[in-house]
């Protein structure tokens, strides 16, 4: 039995990835620039559908009960065509993830996505690792109230237009912007960019890893979509053990180096010996 004046809960430790560079985490770049352009821009762009209809290429209609994607006008009594797409998106995303493992995780989940912005953000201000290390256990002076500062704002600013991004497809996007510059936008609008400008902040900015951790069950549901056969970025103990910097025939491959537990978002810890599997892999 576990002795009760055992502590068994620790406080987070931040966890400050190091940069990486190569093809996969280029193409992490690539997927981030594409899934945000369609985000933040999709809104914006117009499509003539003819007189006394919203010129707006993919509009949520609420009031006239309508969802127009470009040339594709849905009724609520056409939605079984929307249901259809997305069982074959999710059956879609069951057959990447049984061959090719956490994917979705570590390239177009929206809290991935926005975490590597937010962390890019912090790279740009902090410095990498080692800085944000000495930063975080520094006292608090001008200079590290300066940078966190810094950093919030730009955290927020970048929720902000999340949000704002948000409602624009539930409206015609130029008009809600002009009655926003006017401070004269509907008071669910406001409600709206407030409550996902906030998420945004908290679950990309100070959350991370603990999203995908403790509240995401998506991570669950895959391990019984994987096998032997799926490639995963994982710890193999059978290949790296006994690990050490010694090159003889009974050394293992991995060279106790500590570079994948550094580069992990999710803070990944090997030095226990078990094979443990990064959800989020920013390699």
């Amino acid at each position: 039995m576990t002795n009760p004046s055992e502590n068994l809960y620790a406080a987070r430790e931040p966890i400050f990835p190091k940069r990486v560079y190569g093809k996969f985490r280029n193409l992490k770049w690539v997927v981030m620039l594409v899934t945000l352009g369609i985000y933040y821009i999709t809104p914006w762009i117009r499509w003539d559908r003819g007189p006394n209809l919203p010129d707006q290429a993919v509009l949520v209609d609420l009031a006239g009960r309508r969802f127009y994607f470009f040339w594709i006008e849905i009724w609520p009594h056409e939605f079984y065509f929307v249901a259809g797409l997305l069982i074959m998106a999710g059956l879609g995303l069951f057959l990447f993830t049984s061959a090719l493992g956490r994917v979705w995780c570590g390239y177009t989940c929206p809290q991935t996505v926005w975490t590597d912005l937010f962390i890019l953000v912090e790279r740009w201000i902090e410095g990498d690792r080692n800085a944000r290390l000495r930063l975080h256990r520094a006292n608090w002076s001008f200079a590290k109230a300066r940078l966190r500062v810094t950093k919030w704002v730009v955290w927020a600013l970048i929720a902000l237009a999340t949000g704002g991004a948000w409602v624009f497809y539930f409206a015609d996007a130029p008009t809600l912007a002009a009655q926003f510059l006017s401070l004269s936008a509907p008071y669910v609008a406001w409600v709206t960019v407030g409550i996902l400008a906030a998420t945004t902040f908290v679950f990309g900015g100070f959350m991370r890893e603990q999203v995908c951790i403790y509240m995401c069950p998506w991570p669950r549901i895959q391990g019984a979509m994987m096998d032997d056969d799926t490639l995963t970025v994982a710890y193999r103990d059978w290949r790296g053990e006994p690990r050490g910097k010694a090159r003889d025939s009974t050394a293992g491959d991995c060279v106790d180096c500590m570079a994948c537990v550094n580069v992990c978002p999710m803070g990944i810890d090997i030095r226990d010996g078990q094979q443990m599997e990064c959800i989020t892999c920013a390699l």
